[in-house]
This record gives C-alpha cells, structure tokens and sequence, in this order.
C-alpha cells in the first residue's frame, strides 16, 4: 500500500540525492491530476518519506502533505477541487478547502517536493488548463470526418480530444434528420451529459461552424437550460446569421437532383435568407418570395446577445464581383455548385432575378456560401441586418478567399488564439534536489 497513516522510519540513509518530475497535470472531471516520477533512491528505507503539493488556483492556494511508505517511480496524486480531498489511487490521504467551479481559462504554478530523511527534491511547472472547448460542427456533418486540421490544432496548443481529461468536444448530429429545434436541444444535452461531467469548469467555450453557430445562438438567446450564462467565448465561423442563398435555390429543384434533397430538409430552411433575395426583373426593388420566409432565423437576430459573452466572427471573403448572366438553374445545380470538397466554388450568391429557366444570379463577397455580410451581421439589400449583433463587441476576423468547408482549417490557428487570449503559450518546468 502506498499511503500510510504514519511515516515508517528505516535504517540507514540514502546513497544519493534523488529527483522528482511532473510529468503531466491535467483535469479529470472534477479532479486536478498530477502524475510525477523520481529517480535516485537506492530502494532501502531512509527516515520520513513525504510528498508535499502546492497549486494556485485562480489566486486559491492549495497546501497538502501525504506520509508515504516507500517512494515509487511514477505515481499520480489527484486533488478533488470540489470535495477538497487529496487521493492517491482513489484512497483519500488529505484535504484542502474546497475550490469553486472556474469560468475563464486558468495558468497556475504547481510544486511538488519528495521528501526521505535528510533528502528533498523539489519540481516545478507553470500549468494551463483551458476552458472546456465544444466544436458544433455544419449542416451535413454526418457526411464529413471532424476537422483533422482544427483538432491537431488544438492539440499542438495542449487541448486533450481523448482521455479522462478531454478539454475539446467535437460535436456532431443527424442534420440531414432533425430540425433546427431538435438539434439544438441534442446539443444542450451533450453539453450537459458529456462535456460538463468531465471538467470542473461553470462556463464553456464554444466554436459553432456553419449551421452550428446557429444552434449555438439559438440556446444563447433563449437561454435554454441555463446556456444564457454557459458561454464564456462564441466563435462563429461561416455563420449564415443572416441566412444563405444557395439553400433557397436547391429548395426549388426537384430532390433526386444531386445534393438537392439536402435543401429539402427541415433543419435546411433554418438557413434560408433573411434579407432581400429575389426580384422578378431587372430593375425592380428586392424582395422575398412568397416561400422564401425564414420567421425561425428573423426571430433569433431579433434576441440579444448576453453583454458577457465574447463573441467573434470568422468568414471567407472571395470576391468574384457583381451580376453574373443568365443561367439555367437546373445546369447551375447539376454543373456548377454544390461539390463537397469546395463547397459554392468562389461565387457567392447575393440574389436572384426571374425564374428558373433564365434567371440572373447577382453575386457578392463570401466564402461560397455565407457572404460575408451575412457572417457578420450587417444589413444587406435593404435587410434589417442582425438587430442581435448591434451594440454588442465583436471581433471580426477575415480569413481571406478561403472556401466554406475549409475554414476551420485555414482559421484553425487564429481560432485558437482568440480561445487562449488569457493563456501563455510557453509552459515551463524545473527540477531541483537539495
């Protein structure tokens, strides 16, 4: 057994000095782990062996002192925040006052120090532990792996997607089956049931990329299930805020043309524009369309957002410029949009004047999809813009001419800066004997 009560005294002292090494320190739901190793004992007992523990949490010291039997090589020692107890191999061996749930990114020094006899060794290391991430993946989701390029991303910054101690959740849902509602309750309850349960954080942050900004949004605003003061960062990426033209287009096209029966689906009309879209001839002022309404999205830019959420946009900007000739619409689905590789291509579609078999498409600066007015909000075509958005400071953040479904890879850095503002890049650890 590795915890004793009582120190047990041995004969004779030990040869050598000896080392210890944080070799990692991690959250494990609500359990603060640190793993560490030692080197340098001769094995034979050598008077009082101890392990001393300090943290600074948040400006909240943490002190603890475990008697040990014998000194392993490697061994871990949780602190549970919550409960205020220190535990090795789950058998409680101290205590502390309990700490508070945290809301912000944290950066805190931790100390070890071994403790046999005459001889200590003491290891240092300044720790980073990063709010809870959740990424909400776009429409379509099912049909694509998560974002390799993002998630190396955020490993190479210290973010954990496996293990006991994940710190970044990469959510997906059935969007193609769902509407909008559904998914946005599917993913409070993963929040809830995956993401909280293995942090001991009170706020989140929150990457939403395409239709998931939406659902994001949606539970912000209504605060569904206390998600009014869940979220410490929004960073929206493609974010159709003021909706997308091109689900309107293929909503028009009969389902067994390829891709079209994704603009068929409930969660799909989520997307539709709100702004003026369509007019039936040149010349005449924009419109909307007797089916082109979307009440769901005009009644989301309508409620604010809390003042305390930080919020970002990042958005493709290509810019093919102006009015384009008149197409067929059925060849332009058939030949000219929708591949999933690059979604949208570089044009990105403002409007359209007159119907199917010869209507002009009017193009504006995007990403493919999502024009960037639409990703930040501003008024379009004599639309309303995002009432939500005004007054409200946001960061916007260009990623240049970048298509739809490769902007979590081109932002990927920048995106995780914007998440660990607070947080130093560099993590440094020392090593003494004395």
């Amino acid at each position: 057994m590795l915890v004793a009560l009582l120190a047990i005294p041995a004969a004779g002292q030990p040869l050598n000095p000896f080392h210890v090494t944080i070799m990692d320190v991690g959250m494990v739901s609500q359990s603060l782990r640190i793993t560490m190793e030692t080197s340098g004992s001769d094995g034979r007992e050598a008077g009082r062996s101890a392990v001393e523990v300090s943290a600074w949490l948040d400006g909240v010291p943490i002190q603890a002192e475990v008697p040990l039997i014998h000194m392993p090589a490697r061994f871990s020692l949780d602190l549970d925040l919550a409960a205020g107890a220190v535990r090795i191999a789950g058998v409680t061996v101290g205590e502390f006052a309990p700490v508070q749930r945290f809301d912000e990114n944290l950066i805190f020094p931790v100390e070890v120090t071994l403790r046999r006899g005459p001889f200590a060794a003491t290891a240092r290391r300044l720790v980073a532990i990063p709010l809870p991430t959740v990424v909400i993946s776009g429409y379509a989701n099912e049909l694509r792996r998560p974002d390799q390029a993002l998630l190396a991303a955020f490993r190479r910054r210290g973010y954990r997607d496996t293990g006991p101690a994940q710190t970044v959740f990469w959510f997906a849902y059935p969007s193609l089956h769902m509407t909008f509602e559904e998914a946005a309750h599917e993913l409070d309850a993963y929040v809830r049931q995956v993401v909280l349960p293995a942090t001991y954080a009170r706020k989140i942050n929150v990457v939403g990329y395409s239709l998931g900004g939406l659902l994001a949004r949606w539970n912000i605003a209504n605060a569904l299930d206390g998600w009014g003061r869940l979220v410490n960062r929004l960073v929206l990426v493609g974010v159709p805020n003021e909706g997308a033209v091109m689900p309107y287009v293929y909503r028009n096209t009969p389902e067994f043309v390829p891709y079209a029966y994704m603009a068929h689906t409930q969660a799909a009309r989520a997307m539709l524009p709100t702004f003026p879209f369509w007019r039936a001839a040149l010349g005449q002022p924009w419109g909307t369309p007797p089916d082109g309404g979307n009440p769901l999205l005009a009644q989301l830019n309508a409620m604010p957002i809390p003042a305390d959420v930080r919020l970002y946009s990042f958005y493709g900007s290509m810019d093919p410029g102006g009015v384009g000739v008149a197409v067929d619409v059925r060849l332009f689905i058939l030949f000219g949009s929708l591949d999933l590789e690059d979604a949208g291509g570089t044009l990105t579609l403002l409007g359209v004047t007159g119907e199917s078999g010869g209507a002009v498409f009017t193009y504006g600066p995007g990403d493919g999809v999502v024009l960037v007015a639409s990703a930040l909000g501003l008024p379009i075509q004599g639309g309303d813009g995002v009432a939500a958005f005004a007054g409200h400071e946001i960061q916007r953040v260009d990623l240049g001419p970048v298509a739809h479904v490769s902007l979590l890879a081109a932002g990927a850095e920048k995106i995780l800066a914007v998440l660990l503002d607070r947080v130093l890049d560099r993590v440094e650890t020392t090593t003494e004997a004395h």
